[in-house]
């Protein structure tokens, strides 16, 4: 396989945001299942817009993916302490059985479940989304 799949998006913006970032840096990348409208049921069935990247240009892309996400959340304060000292931790889950594994890996072509949270440096605060917008 020549493209691998970096990320999935719910949107079409923050997905196109995206891709015109990897563009601009001249990362060989599409995005696959675009076709489908936004207000559709399928869109979430099939997990999301998935960010295809040539295998070539991966490595070169996740880095640039993490350096946006960390100066976007310099900008964000703590909804407790207000500091500016927030990072994204990803948490991986194994599903319990193997059927809800399978069942996962045919909805979203992953076994495992990954979940993002935001956690500030300075106090230790956890949240799901961001204040204002998830990331």
């Amino acid at each position: 396989m020549e493209y691998v799949e970096l990320r999935a998006f719910g949107n079409q913006s923050e997905a196109g945001a995206v891709l015109a970032m990897l563009r601009r840096a001249r990362i060989d990348c599409f995005l696959k299942d675009e076709h489908i409208r936004a207000d559709t049921e399928l869109r979430p069935a099939i997990g999301g817009l998935k960010l295809m990247v040539h295998h070539s240009h991966a490595e070169t892309a996740w880095e640039l993916l993490d350096r946006a996400e960390e100066a976007y959340l310099r900008n964000i304060p703590c909804p407790v302490c207000h500091a500016h000292a927030l990072k994204a931790i990803s948490i991986m889950r194994h599903h319990s059985c193997r059927l809800s594994a399978l069942a996962s890996m045919l909805l979203t072509g992953h076994s495992v479940e990954i979940n993002k949270i935001y956690q500030c440096s300075r106090c230790g605060y956890d949240f799901k989304e961001l204040p204002g917008r998830g990331f």
